[in-house]
């Protein structure tokens, strides 16, 4: 079932954008909101909030995943000219405050606890961004080992905005303690843009998925099924999007082991769409993933039979190299069939 790689998360994601607009066509991903964005935004599956993430080329991404089983989405920067490590989280505010301060406690409480002695130097404060934007700041000194930086030192700022049901966290690091190297970090608030009531659409919601499926597709599933549920039921505008996003899902449960899951998304699929041939393959793949040669043969020539209505810019995929597909090559007669297959 894998087939689409990903690439570098960040790096590759205006190339992400690229795919999804071209097999989805502009108008379809924009119906939403009236135009197509060009930022990539965080954002939860559970609840309103987004995070604009910098994608110049002095923020170099390190790394894109989601904590607390899948309730907090978080990206991680190198933001080379001030050598400053910047990541922006997402989270759900339990607190029962709305406000930004109830954000902060909330993080940096159990930090306090669990570092102990190791913090020193803390200082709360309040700024406000350049729209307005209103958040509680908390500056400290960890004490860490000097082989984890620059004389056991690591100066750490963090801004949290926050209402009453969505709170957003910009943390800025670095190993380089000095009043300069101070005042430079607070100046990384203005890349902190967080909107607390936005309200994520299929594109937002399948591009998270997308950059999220190389390292971990297990974690890219929720956001996937997320998008689909965005798109409006018989609405002919989203059949294309709609058929990408079911097959990344489709892929994403497969890869993650949940074959059951995997099947019963594309039956779904082809059930509801039974001219798109990929809902075919993906039931070939669930097929030999579960030994059933005969199946997989039946839904193989079901895809191929239909391969004139791919979204325009794809391709068939070549089940001579799928690993799934490729767990049945000991049956000479199914082998000998899948190498029949016409060939793009």
């Amino acid at each position: 079932m894998m087939r689409i790689g990903c690439g570098l998360w960040l790096e590759r994601w205006l190339a992400v954008v690229g795919v999804a607009l071209a097999l989805g066509g502009p108008a379809v991903w924009a119906a939403e909101q009236g135009a197509v964005r060009s930022e990539l935004k965080l954002v939860s599956t559970v609840g309103p909030g987004a995070i604009p993430l910098p994608r110049t080329e002095e923020w170099k991404p390190e790394m894109l995943t989601v904590y607390d089983e899948g309730k907090r989405p978080a990206a991680q920067f190198q933001y080379e000219p001030g050598k400053m490590g910047v990541s922006f989280l997402l989270f759900k505010n339990g607190s029962g405050a709305p406000d930004a301060k109830s954000c902060r406690e909330a993080a940096i409480g159990p930090m306090m606890k669990n570092a102990g002695k190791k913090i020193t130097e803390r200082q709360d404060g309040e700024a406000k961004l350049a729209d307005g934007t209103e958040v509680a700041t908390t500056s400290y000194l960890l004490t860490v080992a000097p082989d984890q930086g620059s004389n056991g030192r690591q100066r750490s700022l963090f801004a949290f905005a926050g209402n009453a049901t969505t709170c957003a966290e910009m943390h800025v690091s670095s190993v380089v303690d000095t009043p300069a190297q101070r005042t430079a970090m607070r100046s990384r608030l203005k890349d902190f843009r967080p909107d607390l009531t936005y309200k994520p659409a299929a594109l937002d919601l399948f591009l998270m998925g997308q950059l999220l499926f190389k390292a971990s597709p297990k974690m890219a599933v929720p956001y996937f099924r997320a998008s689909l549920e965005k798109m409006p039921a018989g609405d002919a505008n989203f059949v294309n999007p709609r058929r990408l996003a079911t097959d990344q899902l489709v892929m994403a449960l497969g890869v993650s082991g949940d074959v059951k899951g995997s099947r019963a998304v594309a039956e779904k699929a082809a059930a509801a769409d039974p001219e798109y041939p990929l809902n075919y393959y993906n039931l070939a793949c669930a097929d030999a993933e579960e030994g059933d040669a005969a199946s997989a043969k039946k839904h193989l020539q079901e895809a191929f039979d239909r391969k004139k209505n791919l979204i325009e810019g794809e391709k068939m995929p070549d089940p001579t190299i799928d690993d799934s597909i490729k767990k049945l090559q000991g049956d000479k007669d199914f082998w000998a069939f899948v190498q029949g297959l016409p060939k793009e």
